[in-house]
């Protein structure tokens, strides 16, 4: 009878271990989609895509240029499932960088989001794609 009562204590352990890892993957939803590519001219791009507690969609698309040269425009354009989120224009900071930052509401099912920048003047483009 001494074998049943250790029982008594392990059982219900191992059963609050099996409910924690049943919540693991939804805390994975929440874990940013990062990718990172070189523009048609050697600068750097990065696209960080994340959904929200409150529901929303987090997008932040960045370029580092190789010359680090401040006031450069350039024309972004994100979609999500191919519908147009956010068309805008920028310049760099004095480092040859800039980051756009948009939150939106996720069309329904994956999110399938391609962030582009035009450079203009050097007709420098980045292009990144990421799925949440």
């Amino acid at each position: 009878m001494r074998i049943a009562r250790p029982l008594t204590l392990v059982i219900p352990g191992l059963v609050a271990v099996g409910l924690v890892g049943l919540t693991t993957p939804a805390l994975a939803a929440s874990t940013p989609a990062v990718v990172n590519g070189t523009c048609t001219k050697g600068s750097l791009s990065n696209l960080q895509v994340q959904r929200e507690d409150n529901g929303t969609l987090s997008i932040d698309f960045g370029v580092d240029m190789t010359r680090h040269t401040g006031g450069v425009p350039w024309t972004i354009r994100v979609t999500d499932n191919g519908a147009l989120v956010a068309r805008t224009h920028t310049t760099t900071i004095s480092d040859g960088s800039f980051s756009v930052t948009r939150v939106l509401t996720p069309k329904a099912g994956a999110n399938h989001v391609v962030a582009t920048a035009r450079n203009a003047a050097t007709g420098e483009r980045c292009v990144l794609r990421a799925v949440v």
